[in-house]
């Protein structure tokens, strides 16, 4: 009995652990596009975790197979969660919202959309999954408030679901192409800090194999651009459809501070806790993220909007010495 009890008990203590270490070591695996896609979420836990008590049903008891499943739910929800760090003191912060609009072309969720955006009097409005219909008439309510935006590159024929807006010009702007399509703009954004090499993206969800590579080939993009970027300071904002357990973006986000938040998918049987960070804020140091937060108002999309705070250091004029006459 005693060998019994000892061997469920071995059995028990591995079922608790396994699934956690199994997608530990999947999500490394960049490819094919569906493994990258199942281990995006800790999640996955759960049901390799059902499928090893049915595997080992006859060596477990009921007791075993219970602690099984809530010890491996505990470890999926800590290991989605992980304790942030609390925010940070923020001097006059440039004030940030991003939100994907699921091509919404309602007026009522348009006209909530404006007056929400209108009152917080964002520094930037990022926003994605813009339908081509609704763009001017946002650019019509929204350019009194926010003079300066970008907008899709008719004379070059290229289009982006991607809308900006800012109190702050942007210069130098580009799209990096795809066919007709640019997930990709970049732009030097003109604060008063000094200049910020903006990168706003939106790539295909990663839902099809080739859609994946289109999402893979932005990503590769935006790490040629951060390389090159002569500028001490970038940002990098946007839906980028990739989820924060990626190590694939482990190499794009060395050296760059952020602070992860839930923001998809947004149902009303799905708590935030069980979402991912796919809306992604990042800046490169010195400056710092003090604070991100879900805006839980509009029920229309199944992304949550982001708002964000960032401290951009302000950059010291240069210092000019007289020189004495002979």
């Amino acid at each position: 009995m005693k060998k019994i009890y000892l061997v469920r008990l071995i059995v028990g203590l591995l079922g608790g652990v396994l699934p956690s270490v199994a997608w530990q070591l999947m999500k490394q695996v960049h490819s094919p596009w569906w493994i990258e896609n199942t281990f995006s979420s800790p999640f996955i836990i759960i049901p390799i975790a059902v499928v090893l008590i049915i595997v080992l049903f006859r060596l477990l008891t009921w007791r075993v197979c219970l602690g099984m499943c809530v010890v491996n739910v505990v470890f999926a929800f800590a290991l989605n969660n992980p304790l942030s760090s609390s925010a940070k003191d923020c001097d006059n912060p440039i004030t940030f919202f991003q939100f994907n609009m699921k091509f919404t072309e309602d007026k009522a969720q348009l006209t909530q959309l404006i007056e929400h955006v209108k009152v917080k009097d964002y520094h930037l409005i990022a926003l994605q999954g813009v339908s081509v219909k609704v763009k001017d008439f946002l650019v019509n309510e929204l350019s009194p408030n926010f003079p300066y935006f970008v907008n899709s590159d008719s004379k070059h024929h290229v289009h982006s679901d991607q809308l900006l807006f800012s109190r702050y010009a942007f210069e130098q702007v580009d799209y990096f192409k795809h066919q007709y399509s640019a997930y990709l703009i970049t732009s030097q954004w003109q604060l008063p800090a000094g200049e910020v090499k903006l990168l706003t993206m939106h790539p295909p969800s990663p839902r099809s194999e080739s859609l994946w590579k289109i999402r893979n080939k932005t990503l590769y993009q935006l790490a040629y651009v951060l390389e090159q970027s002569p500028l001490a300071s970038a940002l990098v904002i946007g839906d980028l459809n990739i989820s924060h357990h990626s190590t694939r973006i482990k190499s794009l986000v060395a050296g760059m501070d952020t602070v992860f938040v839930n923001s998809w998918p947004k149902t009303p049987f799905t708590s935030a806790s069980m979402g991912l960070t796919i809306d992604h804020l990042w800046v490169s140091n010195p400056a710092k993220v003090c604070q991100r937060e879900r805006v839980d108002l509009f029920r229309w999309s199944d992304h949550y909007a982001v708002q964000s705070q960032v401290s951009f250091p302000l950059t010291p004029a240069p210092t000019i010495t007289a020189k004495s006459g002979d």
